[in-house]
């Protein structure tokens, strides 16, 4: 309906989700491959490819996204990565009181390594497969995981978390704070989702200095600091299971050490700094770009909703 508007404004579409992703490639990836899938969803990329020609812009959080939109025709495909909220996550926060509690609760000893997952408790997130590959791995090594959220799958995660005596799930962390040290005490962030666009979790466990392990496609990977964690082929508990136990019998601690180390991401205000700063450039009738147009400030409340208000940002009077 936006794109087909015969407004004078400009248009851009944000790609907030893929679907191709998410859902195509994660329910036939196993026997067919991701070109075939792309062949039988044709009419999707068709789709995709009518919403670009009515679009000025089309944004992406991540440059694997925007790359493979480019591969399918969508031309206007570009990269503005998102941000975390500023001040809350840090190395800092490392509580070994907090990792030992957590440790306590999975019935294991300070020795143990502490994985953390944080999400949506939902299909594509493979939070069944990060499950099984801990308890695979914790049989033989000391290892526990601790996933935070809440979802559809919630409680089939929680029967399968009590089976393996090596998970454990907790409810929604509402306090951003408790999250953050939480995140901090951890060893490592571990992550099963290939179809993220930017891997919001992931962008905080890394300012949080704790080192990561991801699958090889989609947003997460784009946080791993070489050194701290490790990729794994995504969708393949194997991979996963060989992953984690590369983490556990490597030196745990030089590893958060290089990651607290390289701990500084992006924030959310030099997000829309670059997005609000791309939107100026698209008027047709634009001005030479202010120069404050790339360092916007937002109020506290734009974190988390950035169309709070008209006064969210200061941006160029036009």
């Amino acid at each position: 309906m936006a794109g087909r508007w015969q407004g004078g404004a400009t248009r851009s579409l944000v790609m907030h989700c893929d679907p191709l992703a998410a859902y195509a490639y994660r329910w036939f990836g196993g026997i067919a491959t991701t070109t075939a899938i792309d062949r039988l969803f044709g009419w999707f990329w068709r789709h995709l490819r009518r919403l670009d020609a009515m679009f000025d812009l089309v944004v992406c959080a991540n440059q694997q996204l925007a790359q493979r939109l480019g591969f399918g025709g969508i031309a206007k495909a570009e990269t503005v990565a998102m941000g975390v909220e500023a001040g809350i996550f840090s190395p800092s926060l490392r509580s070994p009181e907090l990792r030992a509690s957590a440790l306590q609760a999975l019935g294991l000893d300070r020795d143990a390594a502490l994985l953390i997952g944080v999400g949506r408790l939902s299909s594509e997130k493979r939070w069944d497969m990060v499950i099984r590959a801990t308890e695979a791995i914790a049989t033989a090594r000391p290892l526990g995981l601790l996933l935070v959220g809440e979802g559809p799958r919630g409680r089939q995660l929680r029967r399968l978390a009590e089976r393996s005596h090596s998970a454990l799930v907790l409810p929604h962390l509402s306090d951003r704070h408790e999250l953050a040290r939480l995140l901090a005490s951890a060893d490592a962030l571990v992550h099963g989702c290939e179809a993220e666009t930017f891997c919001m979790v992931a962008a905080e466990a890394r300012a949080s200095g704790i080192p990561l392990i991801v699958p090889d496609r989609g947003a997460a990977a784009d946080q791993l600091v070489p050194g701290a964690g490790s990729m794994y082929r995504a969708g393949s508990q194997q991979a996963l299971e060989r992953a984690l136990h590369a983490f556990i019998v490597q030196e745990r601690e030089p590893q958060r050490k290089h990651a607290a180390l390289h701990s500084e991401v992006r924030t959310i205000d030099e997000h829309f700094g670059q997005l609000f700063a791309r939107y100026y450039r698209l008027r047709p009738d634009r001005r030479p770009e202010p120069s404050h147009a790339g360092s916007i400030k937002l109020r506290p409340d734009c974190h988390t909703n950035p169309l709070a208000g008209q006064d969210c940002a200061t941006v160029p009077t036009i």
